[in-house]
């Protein structure tokens, strides 16, 4: 579904990314996990056409989606959930909400089953559609930018590092759905920090460190890969 080849991005004179390469196959969830400034987020922003890089191929559904603006990309079935949530303070959960939906719309197709479906996903949300996203907690506001991501129907699903700032319980409850949307037919690409969580419900996954893939592997060896046990899973 998603092919990654040699990719190199480039933030002035600093390099970010030296040559990283991963593929995510149809109906997965890969993780890339690794410590802050290794190049995960850098990886997902060139992907979703967030981030030019200077050097590389990534083929999305075999298209060629290099230098694509992520407005076409969103198009072509990719959605990304961003770091820090970034949900629409003033506007209200359904306001958000569609907002995610805004290239169906303009096709004029109806969203009630989107909505339908990340309400049930979410209840908390369906509970508060009319509250506004600066005044819920952060775990409300992570489901949020979730369920927004979801409204554009994607085929493939860019989570950036959804559990940062939560509470251990909110984690797992996010996680539990966001093995239930991938169940439902979403392959899902997972950058994480926390990456006993990442390992325990990816199917395979890449270790970045300053920039480059230096493991990967299916996720039952690295947990149990002596680097990933010392550094990332307190071994």
């Amino acid at each position: 579904m998603l092919e990654v080849r040699d990719l190199q991005v480039r933030y002035g004179n600093i390099t970010a990314l030296h040559g990283v390469s991963f593929t995510v196959q149809a109906g997965e969830i890969v993780t890339l996990i690794g410590a802050n400034g290794a190049g995960k987020t850098t990886s997902l922003h060139a992907v979703s056409g967030l981030l030019r890089p200077t050097q590389g191929q990534i083929r999305f559904l075999g298209q060629d989606i290099h230098g694509r603006t992520p407005e076409a990309i969103v198009r072509l079935g990719l959605a990304q959930s961003p770091e820090g949530r970034r949900v629409f303070s003033g506007l209200t959960v359904a306001e958000n909400l569609a907002i995610g939906a805004t290239p169906w719309r303009r096709r004029g197709d109806a969203i009630e089953d989107d909505l339908d479906r990340v309400y049930t996903l979410f209840p908390r949300l369906a509970e508060r559609r009319t509250q506004l996203a600066w005044s819920m907690s952060g775990g409300e506001q992570q489901m949020l930018a979730v369920g927004r991501a979801l409204m554009g129907r994607p085929k493939l699903l860019l989570l950036d590092e959804p559990s940062l700032g939560l509470a251990p319980i909110i984690v797992e409850q996010l996680f539990e759905q966001i093995v239930r949307i991938n169940q439902q037919g979403v392959t899902i690409l997972l950058v994480e920090q926390n990456a006993a969580m990442a390992l325990a419900v990816a199917t395979r996954g890449y270790l970045l460190e300053n920039g480059r893939v230096v493991l990967e592997d299916r996720t039952a060896s690295l947990q149990a890969h002596p680097l990933v046990k010392a550094a990332y899973l307190g071994g």
